[in-house]
């Protein structure tokens, strides 16, 4: 346990957060990086197999709808200036599903533009060589270099940036602005004769081949909390590097087609190294193999850390897993993020060849894209102050909507089926994960008061103790430790700050003084007798909803709390919404002795029906083995009962025994009386703890403290132990 608990807490309501080091020549470098990687350089030879010479126009369509899309994206990054790109902004503006539908695209389409970017760099690497080596080698050269760069940007902090990629990106251009120049010299008018050998279609169905080239502005965005005035930076950055990247890819694929036949590019794994070579002679392969190297490398580096920040900011809002939301605290990146992004890319090199990458790729692209334009669309009409004063702009969403729906509707079968099934894994991900996860994230916020949270591959019983009224703590602490003694596992000790609507949670508990009173005095007793536990404090619109939704953060197995000692007139107490919003089992204890004192040494067992008869008599057997006391299965008969409610009552005691699995000793008790509550509240005075079943089906928290349960338990002599146990089925459906 931590010995200084203030300090840990003051340490974690600091959250961490990159450091804005990037000015509009870097921002643009990123996306200079990512639109001219590998794409001209692997992917010009198959579209110019499917579009001829008409690969120009192609390229020129592309970059005009690209551009639309880039403006849009630029509106939003100077109304939504923060991290994650589309993401963000169709989260910040679609909520939820639309958040996690355009992440989730995004982040796989990143991820399959790094493959091709690898794939890129091993081809021309090889190429050097001269060697003629087996694809599963090209392969093997390719994840090395992925997982090589993720080393490197992980152990790059964010005041020290990777240096080395801006020489790459910039590098990049300059042997192509080479090539050009240098191609023009052997450019011929015939080689671009007929413009059309495919036709119109071929033309336009190369564009989903290499839109993918086109896209790297996003990315851009994705880096927006380590940019300087984000909100002025990012969309000048976006537009820069989309102008200039334009403006090559046109030069280069005119030059290449003019240099060299079509069919000659469409034979070709690195089409520029014919180029090359017809305009430096037989040396020119060594220039052009270099730029694709080095474009290659720029590009993988530029997305791989982009995508990685999304997939941070994802993980960060709780759609991912909580530790790809977390940053290294030396060197300020998202490491966990990295490495498993480069993990998942290494697994796409090996599962699938560069056109299907390539393919799919743009698919998860286009698909992120449909969102953001809705976002847009929805971010005018609700608030019309922040439009452009460019008109035609207003027209954005509608826009780029038509253009990327259009162009997603291009692709062939395979990559639509393909997506479909990413579309239904996405949607299986949401429901069965993320979408809870992200909402009791939006509804408050745990902060765990340990170094480094323990992890286990194998899953620990755990229990939840909301703690408030320091006259309950201890009795609490030794309750759930001695549940925990028969099983193992963990117990968590809860402190719940309420925040008033609108206010911003870590501001809200950097003024939790009460809160922290409470976990620390949790943490003394602890100490004082021996217990381990685990200290949260969880901030919270709504308390009762926060204690309910900290049980489902910790994947707790049981919830225990104390029973109120006072009530606000009218209002339900905290205790009663808890038991009627849970779908985790709980045990209420109104202890009636002061804790030192407590030592039961007869406990009954209220055997009412077979609903929470396990827990019930989990916590009888676990008490009287710590206690050395003695359990009676107490149950009552009606004074003039049939033949049938007698067996009825049998068969309950029986199943009790056969579930008793303790060396404690029992007795049974069967009464008759008409007046169950009364006889039970008399049957009180005689023994120290009463374990009582609370009845399901109270849909209000009125109806549970209205219940049989809870009067009993506000009445009886002796101290009481409430339990109310969740159906596996019931357990089931609230995860979903």
């Amino acid at each position: 346990m931590p010995q200084d608990i203030q300090e840990i807490f003051y340490r974690k309501i600091k959250p961490l957060n990159f450091e804005r080091s990037i000015g509009l020549f870097g921002a643009t470098t990123i996306g200079v990086g990512a639109l001219m990687g590998a794409g001209v350089y692997v992917l010009i030879g198959a579209a110019a197999g499917v579009a001829g010479p008409a690969v120009i126009l192609t390229y020129l369509l592309c970059g005009i709808f690209a551009f639309a899309t880039t403006v849009m994206f630029a509106e939003l990054g100077r109304i939504i200036p923060r991290s994650g790109g589309g993401y963000t902004y169709a989260y910040n503006i679609l909520g939820s599903i639309g958040g996690f539908t355009t992440g989730w695209f995004l982040a796989l389409g990143s991820i399959f533009a790094c493959g091709l970017y690898a794939i890129g760099f091993a081809e021309y690497t090889v190429s050097i060589t001269g060697i003629n080596v087996p694809d599963y080698l090209t392969k093997i050269i390719a994840v090395v270099i992925t997982l090589l760069l993720a080393m490197m940007n992980i152990i790059s902090s964010g005041k020290k940036k990777f240096n080395l990629q801006n020489w790459l990106i910039w590098g990049n251009i300059a042997i192509l602005l080479l090539l050009i120049i240098f191609s023009s010299f052997h450019a011929r008018v015939q080689n671009i004769q007929p413009f059309f050998p495919k036709g119109f279609e071929g033309a336009f169905a190369a564009i989903s081949l290499i839109y993918i080239s086109f896209f790297g502005y996003q990315l851009i965005a994705n880096n927006a909390d380590e940019i300087k005035e984000p909100e002025k930076t990012v969309p000048k950055a976006m537009k820069l590097s989309m102008l200039i990247s334009m403006g090559i890819y046109l030069l280069i694929a005119a030059a290449a087609v003019m240099t060299v036949p079509w069919k000659e590019l469409a034979g070709s794994h690195a089409p520029l190294v014919l180029v090359a070579n017809k305009s430096f002679g037989g040396r020119g392969w060594l220039l052009i193999s270099v730029g694709g190297i080095m474009a290659s490398l720029g590009a993988l580096s530029s997305t791989m850390v982009s995508q990685s920040r999304q997939t941070y900011v994802m993980g960060k809002n709780h759609f991912f897993p909580d530790v790809l939301g977390k940053l290294n605290v030396k060197t300020r990146q998202p490491k966990t993020a990295l490495l498993v992004g480069a993990a998942i890319i290494s697994v796409i090199l090996f599962s699938f060849n560069l056109k299907f990458i390539a393919e799919a790729a743009t698919f998860c692209l286009l698909a992120s894209l449909l969102p953001v334009s809705l976002a847009l669309r929805k971010i005018y009409r609700k608030n019309p102050a922040v439009k452009p004063k460019a008109r035609w702009k207003n027209f954005l969403p509608e826009i780029t909507l038509i253009i990327n729906l259009g162009l997603l509707l291009t692709l062939d079968i395979t990559s639509l089926a393909f997506g479909q099934q990413l579309a239904l894994a996405g949607a299986a991900v949401y429901f069965f994960y993320s979408r809870k996860r992200e909402k009791r994230h939006r509804e408050g916020l745990n902060i765990i008061l340990e170094e480094e949270k323990r992890f286990s591959f194998f899953r620990r019983n755990t229990v939840l103790v909301p703690m408030s009224n320091p006259e309950t703590q201890k009795s609490l602490l030794m309750l759930s430790n001695t549940l925990m003694a028969k099983k193992g596992g963990d117990i968590i000790v809860l402190a719940v700050k309420d925040v008033p609507e609108g206010k911003n949670f870590y501001e809200a508990l950097s003024g939790a003084k009460e809160s922290l009173e409470v976990i620390k005095r949790s943490v003394e007793l602890a100490k004082l007798n021996n217990i381990k536990i685990t200290p949260v404090i969880r901030a919270s619109h709504n308390v009762p909803k926060g204690i309910v939704q900290a049980g489902e953060s910790e994947n707790s197995d049981l919830i225990i709390m104390g029973f109120p000692r006072r009530k606000t007139p009218g209002k339900p107490s905290i205790l009663s919404q808890v038991m009627k919003m849970s779908v985790t089992d709980m045990v209420v204890m109104n202890l009636k002795t002061p804790a030192e004192h407590f030592s039961p040494r007869k406990i009954a067992v209220y055997v009412e029906g077979s609903t929470h008869l396990t827990l019930m008599l989990n916590c009888a057997t676990a008490i009287a083995e710590n206690r050395g006391a003695r359990i009676v299965l107490l149950k009552f008969l009606p004074v003039k009962y049939s033949r049938r409610q007698k067996q009825r009552a049998d068969k309950l005691i029986v199943e009790a025994i056969e579930n008793f699995n303790s060396s404690a000793l029992y007795d049974i008790s069967l009464i008759p009386t008409d007046h169950p509550k009364e006889e039970i509240l008399k049957y009180s005075t005689g023994i120290d703890l009463l374990i009582i079943g609370v009845k399901r089906g109270n849909k209000t928290a009125k109806a549970v403290e209205e219940s049989l349960s809870f009067r009993i338990s506000e009445q009886a002599a002796c101290s009481v132990l409430m339990v109310k146990s969740i159906s596996k089925m019931r357990k089931l459906a609230s995860k979903l």
